[in-house]
């Protein structure tokens, strides 16, 4: 009697055990916390005067199926449905950033947001699903997903675009930032930034605009020289300058989504090789 007693709760409990394992590998969503809002009260450059970062975590991410990607829109715009951050503020971005399950990352893990994403080890951005940007400027900027540590994909996701497109508010608070601002579009491709930046800067600096780019992984010197209205581009490596260019005639800071800000500074006939001061040739 004892021994079919013994079998019976064997049997419960592997039972039990499997059952726990299928509910286990469910598709779930968790939020980390702290957010990070970051205030510039300063507002210089055409940058935003609040930053905000949400992370997330995802279980049972499956990178090659499509509804895994389905739900986290949909989870996207249940989320900013609860929130007014972009109906309430002006001048601001919002970025959502998902980290995969595993590794040392789970529901109870506290974000420490105040580290180096490409150093650190916890939150590294190689351990990303992807993320998703907003502001106040254009609305819903797009989804970017990784296909591979070195590589990811970029999207406009169509349940995020329609929440967005036919959001009122948002729409409204949009169009008053946009007019507040004028006409000029500061998300232009990067190669039409760079056409207007050098032709506004050509009465300076003569025919050959410099954009010297630093403090980043592979720090490059781009020479862009003007032929009418076709600019042709050579890259060359160049050493991290030790000091700020002084004579630099004007400072670009760009955010980066894996490394951080990058910074260019741009003046005319740089010579990379006699320095990092502008040479007058």
């Amino acid at each position: 009697m004892k021994t079919i007693q013994l079998i019976c709760l064997l049997f419960l409990m592997s039972f039990i055990s499997c059952k726990k394992e299928v509910t286990d590998k469910t598709f779930k969503i968790f939020h980390l916390e702290p957010n990070r809002i970051y205030t510039d009260t300063a507002v210089v450059n055409g940058k935003f005067s609040k930053r905000r970062n949400d992370f997330f975590v995802v279980k049972n991410y499956d990178i090659n199926n499509e509804q895994h990607k389905i739900k986290i829109d949909s989870f996207v715009v249940n989320y900013v449905k609860k929130d007014s951050f972009l109906i309430q503020n002006k001048n601001v971005s919002w970025r959502l950033t998902f980290f995969k399950y595993g590794d040392g990352i789970d529901e109870y893990t506290q974000h420490e947001y105040d580290t180096d994403y490409t150093i650190h080890d916890l939150f590294s951005y190689k351990k990303e699903i992807g993320n998703v940007y907003f502001d106040t400027r254009e609305g819903y900027r797009g989804s970017n997903y990784n296909i591979s540590p070195d590589k990811h994909t970029s999207s406009n996701r169509k349940i995020i675009t329609d929440y967005f497109n036919t959001n009122i508010k948002l729409q409204h608070n949009i169009k008053q930032e946009q007019n507040a601002r004028g006409n000029f579009n500061p998300y232009t491709h990067k190669q039409d930034t760079i056409k207007v930046i050098a032709k506004f800067i050509k009465r300076i600096g003569g025919s050959k605009i410099q954009i010297v780019q630093y403090k980043f992984l592979e720090p490059i010197t781009k020479t862009i020289v003007l032929e009418g209205d076709t600019l042709n581009i050579a890259y060359s490596i160049a050493y991290e300058p030790k000091e700020f260019p002084k004579k630099s005639m004007l400072t670009l800071v760009k955010d980066s989504v894996n490394v951080g800000l990058k910074n260019y500074y741009i003046f005319p006939d740089y010579n990379p090789e006699k320095g990092i001061e502008p040479v007058n040739e």
